[in-house]
């Protein structure tokens, strides 16, 4: 039995349905349109706003609006006011003021921090904080550069104003004594030693010098030109236990120099390799 195929045949569109279709397409357009033209205006009034508040962020007045705080010990207010572009005009808005930062502090090892507030819409203050020197840096190489400090975090920096009335970290044959270099390893425990060393209960000490060049001990130059052997637990690590073993230390020297029964030429030990806790001299032990 043959089948019968049906072919579905398309409705004629008649005009009813075109003015539908058209009345949406242009529905459709007119709030396509509208949707473009509104977001468009958004742009160009952010644009001129942003324009307009951009304008507002210019320093009129440099000695106003601009205000710079550093001690002036080694870097001077102009000196940061030039590197941020800070000048009459200058758009505050358009200073990439972190960046600026990032660079000035590795450039300058006086530095320590910088601390920059904006006051809007044309007002800046930065801060500076310089590095305080704690000793004077001597490296172990020949054509070592003088002039050279470092503070209390290990940071070696040029200092040029009273450098002789600090104490003398002399550094380990493998540290570079170099401005911006931090101390490392038994050059940061001779600094360590002359922070402790600086401290009320250990002043009659007087410590001079703390030279790192040697393994196993700080050696230890005194106010009396006698020298001193030291060592302690941990020598090498910045930590508490460290710190109370090197006090430890030196409490025992500031103990066995009281005594007085020695020369001013001796050589002091105080190391704990021979008796642990005992502090003993060495006639001319160099």
């Amino acid at each position: 039995m043959t089948k019968r195929t049906h072919h579905a045949r398309l409705k004629p569109i008649d005009g009813k349905s075109r003015s539908r279709i058209l009345v949406w397409a242009l529905l459709a357009g007119g709030v396509l349109f509208t949707v473009i033209v509104a977001l468009w205006g958004l742009i160009e009034c952010g644009t001129a706003l942003q324009t307009i508040c951009n304008e507002q962020c210019r320093v009129v007045d440099p000695d106003l609006d601009v205000v710079v705080v550093t001690p002036g010990k080694m870097v001077q207010p102009d000196v940061v006011t030039l590197h941020f572009g800070l000048t009459n005009g200058a758009n505050l808005a358009e200073i990439d003021f972190a960046a600026l930062r990032d660079k000035l502090l590795s450039r300058v090892p006086n530095i320590r921090d910088i601390a920059i507030e904006r006051r809007l819409p044309n007002r800046v203050t930065i801060e500076v904080k310089e590095r305080e020197p704690i000793a004077r840096v001597v490296g172990a190489a020949k054509n070592s550069p003088s002039g050279l400090m470092v503070d209390a975090e290990g940071m070696i920096f040029r200092f040029a104003r009273s450098a002789a009335a600090f104490p003398v970290v002399r550094a380990a044959d493998d540290m570079k004594a170099a401005p911006g270099e931090r101390l490392t390893g038994r050059s940061a425990a001779a600094l360590r030693l002359l922070e402790v060393a600086a401290q009320p209960e250990f002043l009659s000490l007087n410590v001079q010098e703390a030279n790192a060049a040697f393994k196993d001990y700080v050696l230890v130059t005194l106010g009396n030109y006698s020298r001193a052997k030291v060592a302690w637990d941990h020598m090498d690590e910045d930590s508490h236990v460290s710190r109370e073993s090197l006090r430890r230390q030196l409490k025992r020297l500031t103990q066995a120099l009281a005594t007085g029964l020695v020369s001013p030429t001796t050589t002091w030990i105080a190391t704990d390799y021979g008796t642990p806790g005992r502090v003993y001299a060495a006639q001319n032990d160099r």
